[in-house]
């Protein structure tokens, strides 16, 4: 199979650009359907534990489709259409149920675009680095356009754009050629559980838990904090995209600077850097130049964290296993983690304030560095390394 490159650069950044609503501006919307701040977690907590179980299950229901062309196909459509229920959801109940059922759909089809985007990439990582940083212009975009839309809108106008990128994403998916799905479950006799209880495994995927419990006060409560601190939709929304900036200059070189230190290494230095962001984002809310410089440090928070644990999941597991490898660290790095750090800061928010609850969110990072120094192969890995 040969797919264009721009195929998935245009879905990257639509399905980020969907993204960019949800992080910033969600937590606004369920605030105007005046729910609380545990409510709000709440609801964040189960849209993360959908992410958890989404990816997984339709990996191991891989064998009834032709292809994962065909699962993002049937996954966008019923996201379309369950997600054009929160017209009419007003209670906790409604709204949870609609976020649970489209979030089931809408978390499945970014590990299958990651599985197809690297084999007609031929697992060349340098140039996936180039494609998914359109992830992060599309949101960079998306966080500006509607921020300064939601200062002349009210934020009921989020769930019609967030329909709209919906639609083009699903849209987007027709233009992919099909291609069969290879064997999986076992390579060199090597089972998939028998891979869970590395200690390697293990430590790659309880980094990734923790870096998505240290995001989850700023994916659920961020913009909430910054507009409680009397910043404007619009300005909230450059304060956001200057962290995605940063994302995206990293992603377009990193290739050139990957070298520089061992793959273990870089996931040190970035958590702790995470942990000094999140530390000091509580207590900088007096100076946009301050937040500013700290969204700077998403760089390595999300850029180097991806990029080099997407080498990870090639390295740690055989080809024939990459795509469950891949379900593997969407669902439980970012769905359990991200379940986790948004359930926690909602319950913690009000007792505690933000600028505590981030600093909580700074020692989560922080635990990773140990974690990370004993658990990963400490050698250089170089590209020869991927996709043997």
């Amino acid at each position: 199979m040969s797919v264009p490159a721009s195929r998935f650069s245009f879905f990257y950044a639509l399905y980020f650009a969907l993204l960019g609503c949800i992080s910033p501006f969600w937590g606004l919307y369920l605030q105007s359907l005046e729910f609380s701040a545990a409510d709000i977690g709440t609801l964040m907590a189960m849209f993360g534990v959908v992410r958890i179980l989404a990816p997984n299950l339709w990996a191991a229901q891989a064998g009834r489709f032709r292809g994962p062309a065909q699962m993002i196909r049937i996954a966008g459509a019923l996201t379309v259409l369950f997600f054009c229920l929160i017209f009419v959801a007003r209670d906790f109940v409604t709204v949870a149920i609609v976020m649970i059922a489209y979030g089931f759909f809408w978390a499945a089809m970014l590990p299958q675009y990651e599985v197809l985007c690297m084999q007609s990439l031929h697992n060349q990582l340098d140039l996936y680095s180039r494609v998914r940083l359109w992830g992060s212009l599309g949101f960079i975009m998306s966080v500006i356009v509607v921020g300064m839309l939601l200062d002349v809108a009210t934020v009921s106008v989020l769930p019609v754009v967030m329909l709209v990128l919906m639609l083009l994403i699903t849209a987007n998916a027709w233009g992919i050629k099909e291609s069969p799905r290879g064997e999986d479950g076992h390579e060199d006799g090597v089972p998939f559980l028998r891979l869970l209880a590395s200690r390697a495994v293990i430590g790659f995927i309880l980094v990734n838990i923790l870096l998505q419990i240290s995001f989850g006060p700023y994916y659920t409560f961020f913009s909430i904090f910054l507009e409680e601190n009397g910043y404007s939709p619009a300005l909230t929304g450059v304060i956001w995209s200057a962290g995605v900036i940063a994302e995206v200059l990293l992603f377009w070189q990193f290739g050139r600077i990957m070298h520089l230190l061992s793959w273990r290494n870089w996931i040190v230095l970035s958590m702790a850097l995470t942990a000094l962001r999140w530390s000091l984002t509580g207590v900088a809310t007096a100076s946009v130049t301050g937040l500013l410089i700290l969204q700077t440090l998403h760089a390595f928070s999300f850029a180097v964290m991806h990029a080099v644990s997407m080498r990870y999941v090639q390295t740690l597991f055989p080809k024939a296993m990459h795509g469950r490898g891949q379900a593997l660290y969407s669902s439980v790095g970012f769905g359990l983690g991200g379940a986790i750090g948004a359930w926690g800061s909602g319950l913690l928010w009000m007792s505690l304030g933000g600028t505590l609850v981030f600093t909580l969110a700074g020692i989560a990072a922080l635990l990773a560095v140990p974690v990370a120094l004993f658990t990963l192969n400490g050698r250089q890995t170089t590209e020869r390394d991927v996709g043997r």
